[in-house]
């Protein structure tokens, strides 16, 4: 996350700034079509990676700790893309469309050291496992309504949410900490799920619109087949893969 602290000072900066702004005093219109950019920081929400046993040998490692049952991990990234969407007015109520696409470099991964069991390999041997899990891309199509004092407009937004998933488990074997492959798994797909949160926005002038706004996404859960290698490993594991997360950007727009 320290990485990237420098996304969120900048963002109040904005919010701070675009207050100063005045138009005339009547106010300007929200109403008609607008396009922009948005940049920010994103993290997930302590995604679990959930590992169980498909074969009894494998179900009694994750038992007894051979392979770790759940694993956190603490994704964090860069986010930037850009956004196009159409608002109706009517008094200060102010409503509409919006729809985004943001490259994501969202990521983490963890590796946890295990001792093996007896059941499998000669107890206390060392035992490698890594889980790894990558946002590549997120859009959203939302409905927002929102409230205009004059030049300034609150919101709440919601609606579909999709994404580009990469997951990816090893588990190695015990002859030593980081030796063969013994089971693999990996996904790379698009997952859908559901966008909520809201902003604050600024008409700058009559074409130009400045913002801050923030996201919860939910794209659900996903199961990966861990299986053997042949000839290393036998049986397999299923590990369930949470993704969840948070959005803050601060973006500008031109109205149409």
């Amino acid at each position: 996350m320290a990485r990237f602290s420098f996304v969120l000072p900048a963002m109040v900066g904005v919010a701070v700034s675009v207050s100063t702004v005045a138009l005339a005093a009547g106010g300007g219109t929200w109403a008609g079509g607008y396009g922009g950019l948005q940049l920010g920081y994103g993290n997930s929400s302590d995604d679990k990676v959930n590992t169980t046993g498909q074969a009894a040998g494998n179900v009694a490692n994750v038992a007894g700790g051979a392979r770790p049952a759940s694993v956190s991990l603490d994704a964090d990234g860069f986010v930037g893309g850009a956004m196009i969407g159409y608002n109706w007015q009517s008094g200060n109520l102010v409503y509409g469309l919006e729809a985004d696409l943001n490259y994501t470099d969202i990521d983490d991964s963890k590796s946890v050291g295990t001792l093996s069991l007896p059941t499998a390999t000669p107890a206390g041997v060392p035992l490698n496992n890594t889980v790894k899990q990558s946002l590549d891309y997120l859009g959203t199509v939302r409905a927002r309504i929102g409230y205009a004092f004059q030049n300034t407009m609150v919101y709440g937004t919601g609606g579909l949410a999709y994404g580009g998933i990469d997951n990816s488990v090893n588990f190695f074997a015990a002859t030593a900490p980081t030796g063969p492959l013994q089971f693999q798994g990996s996904d790379d797909e698009m997952e859908y799920g559901y966008a909520l949160g809201g902003g604050i926005e600024q008409l700058v002038n009559p074409k130009w619109v400045v913002s801050a706004n923030y996201l919860y996404y939910d794209l659900g859960s996903k199961t990966t087949n861990v299986a053997a290698i042949p000839g290393v490993g036998a049986g397999g594991y299923n590990s369930k893969f949470d993704t969840a997360g948070h959005i803050f950007r601060a973006g500008a727009a031109y109205k149409f």
